[in-house]
């Protein structure tokens, strides 16, 4: 979705990627009205992505289709094109959760990734389960199947958004109806056996993406340590160009409960210097 077009601007446009579950106010404020007077932001034009959701694009894929893989290849048509549109032939994300991984992906499959900065909101480079990156933590891929609970057996959908609300911080005035948006956790039940050899032996798993060229701010809070590796984040500090934030007090849901704490890390790392 085109938040706003800028006609005449050689600069990137900026693209914010929702993930699971945000809340369509999960962004509100980076591009706020006020927001887009700031230099990082201003005389761009701004777009926004959001899988389907509850809220506004409730058009969930049928198990057929996402066994053949729709949500992705829909992400990457829609990336190549704003690229090909862009005046600068590459784009700016801001990606959170569920869009960042898909971000990450995009990029990793790509010789030159058209991209100009990278926002990264909790999801790293490679996202993966083992037991030598992240001891017991690796196990907490089980959530998957939780999530995945209301796809196949609706008597828990009310018990699994409770969970998520006072378990992991969750906040939305339609939470009630949050099991919707799990849709996509729908194969979990098969990745058993593809995850489990991960955790134990190490197997299936892609080398990790560490050799990207564009700039990445990191951020996210210890539960998203499940979702990044040490090595993604030592790469991370130690490249100039490259910046690594740690929210011990947040939850998952940082960019939008604690915005006021997070824009400044965003307007640094953003900041146009050319004007």
């Amino acid at each position: 979705m085109c938040l706003h077009r800028e006609d005449s601007t050689n600069k990137s446009p900026v693209v914010f990627v929702h993930g699971f579950p945000d809340s369509p106010g999960m962004f509100a404020a980076y591009y706020a009205l006020e927001e887009r007077e700031q230099p990082w932001l201003k005389g761009r034009s701004i777009y926004c992505y959001a899988f389907p959701n509850r809220h506004d694009n409730p058009d969930f894929p049928p198990l057929w289709q996402l066994a053949k893989g729709v949500m992705a290849r829909e992400f990457d048509q829609a990336m190549n094109e704003l690229s090909l549109q862009s005046p600068t032939g590459k784009l700016i994300f801001l990606s959170h959760d569920w869009g960042a991984t898909h971000t990450w992906r995009w990029a990793r499959k790509q010789k030159n990734p058209p991209i100009e900065k990278l926002v990264a909101f909790s999801v790293g480079s490679s996202f993966r389960y083992d037991i030598f990156e992240h001891g017991l933590n690796a196990f907490t891929w089980l959530y998957g199947l939780w999530f995945c609970a209301p796809y196949y057996l609706p008597f828990l959908r009310k018990t699994v958004s409770w969970s998520i609300v006072n378990g992991a911080g969750y906040r939305s005035d339609t939470a009630a109806g949050l099991w919707k948006d799990t849709y996509h956790y729908w194969d979990r039940p098969r990745l058993l056996l593809t995850i489990l050899p991960q955790v134990f032996f190490g197997l299936f798993y892609q080398p990790e993406y560490l050799d990207f060229s564009f700039p990445v701010l990191y951020m996210r809070s210890p539960k998203d340590r499940i979702a990044s590796t040490a090595a993604f984040e030592r790469l991370v500090r130690s490249r100039p160009d490259c910046r690594f934030v740690l929210y011990a007090e947040y939850n998952h849901w940082f960019p939008e409960q604690n915005s006021d704490v997070v824009l400044p890390e965003v307007r640094t790392f953003l900041g146009d210097n050319r004007e």
